[in-house]
C-alpha cells in the first residue's frame, strides 16, 4: 500500500506543480512537464525510501478471494487495453459507454498540451473558463508534451489507476470489496436465464455498473478511488485506532485530500461530508480533524474555485426527489413487462429491480451496528456514507440526476467492508453464498456482457481525417476559436482546438448555459444575414466546413464562400477566416495534405 501511495503523491505533486508553473508561464511545454514529472519521481522515491521498513502483514488471500483478485484484474485489462484503440484506419474505443467521454478528455488532453494559457479557456464553450477536474488529463498532457503518444499515455495510466484502485479496494475491504466493485447491481441480470444472452442488462438503467460507466469513463477516478480509498483507510487508523495499522502520513494525507478537487469533484466532496461527520459525533477526533481541514481549507478551496470558473460556471443543484425512479428508460421498461398505470410500477420496482437485495442487507446492517453500540468505527463509516446516499435521492448535484451517482458509488463502496464483516460473514455458509449470489451475480452479468468478445469497438475518429486536420491548424494560433458542428468527436476538438460549442451533452451536464450560443451557432452555420456579427459574438474568427457540418447543415447558404478568405482546403474540408476578405492576399496557400 505503500507503493500506492508513492504513485498518488507522484501524480498529484506533479499535476500541482505543473499548474503553478503554467500560470507563471503562461502555458505547458515540455520544459515545464519534464520538471513537473522529475519532481513527481522525486516525491514518490522519497515516500518509498522512508517507508522502506515499514510492514503491516496482512491475511492471506483465500481462494474465493483470490478469484475476486483474478476477476478485477481481467475485467480491468479487457477495459483498459482496449480503451482506445488503432484500427487500420479508425480510431476506436471498446464500450460505446466512452464515445463521448473518451472524445472530451482527448480534447482536454490535446489542447492542454498545446500551450492555451493558464487558467485555459473552455475548449467546448464560448466566453468562459473551463469547469472541469482536469488532473488526470492534465498528468495525460504532460506525458504527451514529453514525447508519450497519446493513446498509449490513456491506456497506460488506465492500466495504471486500476491496478492502484485494485489494491486499495483490498486494503479497504479484500475480496467483498472488489467483488462489489465490479459486480454492483440489482435483480435485471437474471434476464439472463431467459433471454440465453449475455449483455451489459444495467446500460439504460439507473444503477449502472461502476466498472463500465464510471471506472472506465471517468478518467478522474482512476486516481480518486485509490486516493479516496487510501484516505479512509488511513484516517480510520488515525481517527478511529481501527483496523490494520496502516496509515499515509500527515503531509501525504494533506496532499491527497487538498488537490482532489482537480482530480475528482464528487470524491472530494463525499470525503469532506464525512470529515464532517465525524467532527460532529467523534469528539475525540475533534482538535485533530480541524486541524486538518484547516490546512487543507486554502489549496482546496483554491482548486475548487478554479474548477468550478470562480464559482461562476454552472448552478447545478436542484430538488428531485426519488432519484431516477422515473426516467424514461426505465418507465418504458414497466411498460413492457406489466400492465396498468407504468408510473406506478416504476415507483414500486425502481428500487429492488437496481439494488436487488442490498436494501433488505443494508437495513440489517443498520440494525446490527445500532445494537453493537460499541463498534465506534464501523457506525461512523455507515451512517454518514447511507447519509449521504439518501441526499443523493432528493439533491441533484448535477443537471442529469445520474451524474449522482459519482457520490453515491461512495456510499456503496463505504458500506461494503462492513456489510461484511458486520453481517454476512457471521451467518452460515450456505447463508453467505446465497447472499453474495443474490448481491454479485446480475451485476457480474452485466459488467462481462459489456466487455464480452462480442464488442469490437465503436469508432471515434478517422486517423488520416485527424492527421489531416492537426497538420493545418498547427499554423493557426491555439487561442483562436472555431465555430463548426457541435459534435463530440469533431476533429477540431480531437485536436485539442476550441469551439464555439462542442457537444451540447457534455455542455449541458457541466451546467453550462448552452441553449442561446447553439442558436447562434446554427444560424451562423445556416447562413444568417448578421452572419458575421454572429462569428464575433461568439468569439469565432475561424469557420470550419466538414463532413459534419455538410450532414448537419444541408440547407446552408454558406455565404463566407463568397466574402471569406479560404485559408485550407483539403478532403477533410475546409477552413474559413471570417474576419479576412476573400480577394486578399490572393498567393495564399492551399493545403491539402491527402494530395
Amino acid at each position: 500500500m505503500n507503493f500506492v501511495a508513492a504513485i498518488l503523491y507522484a501524480v498529484s505533486s506533479s499535476a500541482l506543480l505543473a499548474v503553478a508553473l503554467a500560470f507563471l508561464r503562461g502555458g505547458l511545454n515540455p520544459s515545464i512537464a519534464g520538471t513537473a514529472l522529475s519532481f513527481g519521481a522525486l516525491v514518490a522515491a522519497g515516500t518509498l525510501w522512508r517507508s522502506r521498513r515499514a510492514d503491516f502483514p496482512a491475511k492471506p488471500p483465500g481462494g474465493w478471494e483470490w478469484a475476486a483478485i483474478a476477476a478485477f484484474a481481467l475485467v480491468s485489462a479487457r477495459i483498459f487495453l482496449w480503451v482506445v484503440f488503432r484500427d487500420a484506419n479508425s480510431i476506436k474505443v471498446i464500450s460505446p459507454n466512452n464515445l463521448g467521454d473518451l472524445s472530451l478528455h482527448l480534447t482536454y488532453i490535446n489542447f492542454l498540451a498545446s500551450g492555451v494559457p493558464f487558467w485555459p479557456d473552455n475548449p467546448i464553450f464560448t466566453g468562459g473558463k473551463l469547469t472541469y477536474p482536469i488532473g488526470t488529463d492534465l498528468f495525460n498532457s504532460l506525458l504527451a508534451l514529453v514525447g508519450v503518444d497519446v493513446l498509449r499515455g490513456l491506456i497506460a495510466t488506465g492500466l495504471a489507476g486500476s491496478a492502484l484502485t485494485g489494491v486499495a479496494l483490498w486494503r479497504w475491504g479484500r475480496g467483498f470489496a472488489l467483488l462489489g466493485f465490479l459486480a454492483n447491481g440489482g435483480l435485471f441480470g437474471f434476464a439472463i436465464f431467459s433471454t440465453g444472452q449475455l449483455a451489459d442488462f444495467q446500460s439504460v438503467h439507473a444503477w449502472k455498473s461502476i466498472a463500465l460507466a464510471l471506472f472506465a469513463t471517468q478518467r478522474g477516478l482512476l486516481f480518486a478511488l485509490p486516493a479516496g480509498l487510501a484516505l479512509l483507510c488511513s484516517w480510520r487508523t488515525r481517527w478511529f485506532a481501527a483496523g490494520d495499522g496502516w496509515k499515509l502520513s500527515r503531509p501525504g494525507e494533506l496532499l491527497l485530500y487538498a488537490s482532489m478537487p482537480l482530480f475528482h469533484l464528487h470524491t472530494f466532496l463525499f470525503l469532506s461530508l464525512m470529515l464532517g461527520a465525524w467532527f460532529v459525533l467523534h469528539p475525540p477526533a475533534r482538535r485533530g480533524l480541524a486541524q486538518f481541514v484547516g490546512a487543507a481549507l486554502a489549496p482546496a478551496s483554491a482548486l475548487v474555485l478554479l474548477v468550478t470558473g470562480m464559482m461562476h460556471g454552472a448552478s447545478v443543484l436542484g430538488f428531485k426527489a426519488g432519484w431516477m425512479w422515473d426516467d424514461k428508460p426505465f418507465v418504458d421498461w414497466c411498460m413492457e413487462h406489466f400492465s396498468g398505470p407504468a408510473l406506478l410500477h416504476a415507483a414500486v420496482l425502481f428500487w429492488p429491480m437496481n439494488f436487488g437485495v442490498l436494501p433488505v442487507l443494508i437495513v440489517m446492517l443498520c440494525v446490527a451496528l445500532w445494537r453493537e453500540k460499541r463498534t465506534v468505527w464501523p457506525a461512523a463509516v455507515v451512517f454518514p456514507a447511507l447519509g449521504a446516499f439518501v441526499l443523493c435521492c432528493f439533491v441533484k448535484f448535477a443537471p442529469w440526476e445520474w451524474d449522482n451517482t459519482k457520490i453515491m458509488v461512495w456510499s456503496y463502496l463505504a458500506v461494503l467492508p462492513f456489510l461484511w464483516t458486520h453481517l454476512i460473514a457471521r451467518w452460515p455458509q450456505w447463508a453467505r453464498a446465497l447472499a453474495c449470489f443474490a448481491l454479485f451475480f446480475s451485476g457480474f452479468v452485466s459488467t462481462l456482457g459489456g466487455i464480452d468478445s462480442s464488442h469490437r469497438g465503436h469508432e471515434i475518429a478517422s486517423r488520416e481525417e485527424l492527421d489531416n486536420v492537426a497538420v493545418v491548424v498547427a499554423a493557426i494560433p491555439v487561442t483562436e476559436r472555431f465555430v463548426g458542428a457541435p459534435t463530440y468527436n469533431h476533429p477540431l476538438l480531437l485536436c485539442g482546438r476550441k469551439m464555439a460549442l462542442g457537444y451540447t451533452g457534455h455542455v449541458s451536464s457541466h451546467g453550462l448555459a448552452w441553449q442561446a450560443p447553439a442558436a447562434d451557432v446554427d444560424a451562423l452555420m445556416r447562413g444568417a444575414v448578421n452572419w458575421r456579427d454572429i462569428a464575433a459574438q461568439l468569439g469565432c474568427r475561424y469557420l470550419f466546413w466538414g463532413r459534419f457540418e455538410q450532414e448537419a447543415y444541408q440547407d446552408s447558404t454558406e455565404p463566407w464562400k463568397e466574402s471569406a478568405r479560404l485559408v485550407a482546403l483539403g478532403d477533410w474540408g475546409e477552413i474559413y477566416d471570417l474576419q479576412m476578405p476573400k480577394n486578399e492576399n490572393p498567393n495564399i496557400e492551399i493545403r491539402n495534405k491527402s494530395e
